[in-house]
């Protein structure tokens, strides 16, 4: 399956780009995506991506799939072991400190 990551703020620098299509096996999470996208852009971009804690004081992205954020445990349960799907969009940006 096919789906479109995009990348804002400094993590735009690290990708040196704006938007990538990705190809992935069905089956797929964005715990999935976050793995192959380390392998590309190194450790640093595994480390901000995790399911922010309350009141966290370090930084961490923001990340979106179709628009809706992941943080948001009545749409996405499962969290970074969300199923993706075909034509999936999904975001990356930076954040920092307790929301």
């Amino acid at each position: 399956m096919i789906i479109t990551a995009r990348y804002y703020g400094f993590v735009s620098s690290l990708t040196k780009k704006l938007m990538e299509e990705i190809s992935l096996p069905e089956g797929s999470t964005v715990s999935d995506l976050i793995a192959l996208l380390e392998k590309k852009y190194g450790y640093k971009f595994r480390q901000l991506c995790f399911i922010r804690p309350l009141y966290s004081e370090k930084d961490y992205l923001n990340i979106f799939v179709n628009t809706k954020d992941l943080n948001n445990l009545k749409l996405f349960p499962d969290g970074l072991n969300t199923l993706l799907k075909e034509g999936d969009i999904v975001s990356f940006g930076p954040t920092s400190g307790a929301a």
